[in-house]
């Protein structure tokens, strides 16, 4: 998520810094139930099988995101629906950092990867140094989901473009999916998203043509676009796309209404709303009483009560932790359950004392 369209967001504040390493709280130790469950939710994440679209939904906001779905892996060769994965890893800002780091997450349970064709704030080819690592592990690459992005020109090091900066629009995207195919070692994308929309709907849906015929050739598994937080935009692109999007990747922050309105529409639609930046944007939320309350009783962070209600909801966070406690942590909050009073505190957070938003304050 490391593209922006701030044409989308008048007003829009600088990026939010990244986090220092050890930002979090220090943990809480697990009661002895947890860590079953931890262990279970692990389990359910290493065969493929996530519980994300089980535990969440429209109109349903207290479903437990307990991962014991306990599903045999998929056959050798089919992809598993990458929307029904609690979490996914995020890999932007790794650098050189970046094999490693995904084997971590791999190892720690983590199957589905988040990336872009974008060497300035990814190295994509990075994560498929990783991939042929865990095939030789024994994690082969049909038991992990990949999304990548095609990052527009304007979201680009001028100095390091992964394409031909002066081919045209189609000829760019096109290009940019046979180099994400190259650098992950890979023949299919589970996911291709857009990275942010073009100037214009019309440009969006040039790019977003070539898209769809990337997934006519069965290249890519589903398409979606990131940065985008103009409801109107998103309506508009769903309308006139042939394919439909299936994920909506944004920054989870209080600047963009925490996308109340296009989170419904996502809940309405089949959509799967992807957050970034989830923690580093919201130390109020983590500060605040329901959410402190709430980890008091699951004996749990604030962290992982901020993702146990995304998950619960029916979303689908991303995490980029680079700590192997967090990732222990991070993995654990699909198991957790909160109660239908705590669904709703902590939703109203994110209402910003607006209770007639669309959605109002159950997204």
């Amino acid at each position: 998520g490391a593209a922006s369209c701030h044409r989308r967001l008048a007003g829009r504040p600088a990026p939010l810094p990244v986090p220092p390493p050890g930002a979090r709280a220090p943990p809480l130790p697990p009661p002895r139930a947890a860590q079953h469950a931890a262990a279970a939710a692990a389990a359910s994440f290493a065969a493929g099988v996530g519980s994300h679209r089980n535990c969440g939904g429209a109109g349903i906001r207290s479903v437990s995101c307990s991962g014991g779905g306990g599903g045999m892996p998929p056959p050798r060769g089919a992809a598993f629906d990458g929307s029904r994965l609690p979490f996914l890893y995020g890999t932007a800002w790794k650098k050189e950092a970046t094999p490693q780091l995904v084997v971590q997450a791999v190892r720690a349970g983590f199957r589905g990867i988040d990336t872009a064709c974008q060497p300035k704030h990814y190295r994509e080819d990075l994560v498929g140094a990783a991939l042929e690592q865990l095939a030789r592990e024994g994690v082969p690459r049909e038991q992990l989901w990949l999304q990548t992005k095609f990052t527009p020109l304007t979201g680009q090091d001028p100095n390091n473009v992964p394409y031909d900066p002066n081919a045209p629009l189609k000829l760019q995207v096109e290009q940019s999916i046979a180099k994400s195919l190259s650098n992950l070692g890979t023949k299919h994308l589970d996911s291709l998203v857009l990275h942010s929309p073009l100037p214009t709907l019309e440009e969006t849906l040039e790019a977003w043509s070539v898209f769809e015929q990337a997934v006519g050739e069965g290249t890519v598994g589903q398409l979606g676009i990131s940065n985008c937080y103009d409801a109107e935009f998103f309506k508009g692109l769903y309308n006139a796309a042939r394919v439909k999007p299936k994920v909506l990747q944004n920054r989870f922050y209080k600047d963009a209404g925490y996308d109340q309105e296009l989170r419904a529409f996502c809940l309405e639609n089949g959509v799967t709303y992807q957050s970034f930046w989830t923690l580093t944007a919201n130390p109020h939320i983590l500060r605040s009483a329901p959410v402190a309350g709430a980890a008091e009783r699951l004996n749990a962070t604030p962290q992982q009560v901020l993702f146990c209600w995304l998950i619960q909801s029916g979303h689908q966070p991303l995490t980029g932790t680079k700590s192997a406690e967090h990732m222990r942590q991070d993995l654990q909050a699909p198991s957790l359950r909160l109660t239908d009073d705590e669904m709703a505190t902590v939703g109203a957070l994110f209402c910003a004392g607006d209770s007639s938003s669309p959605g109002g304050c159950s997204v």
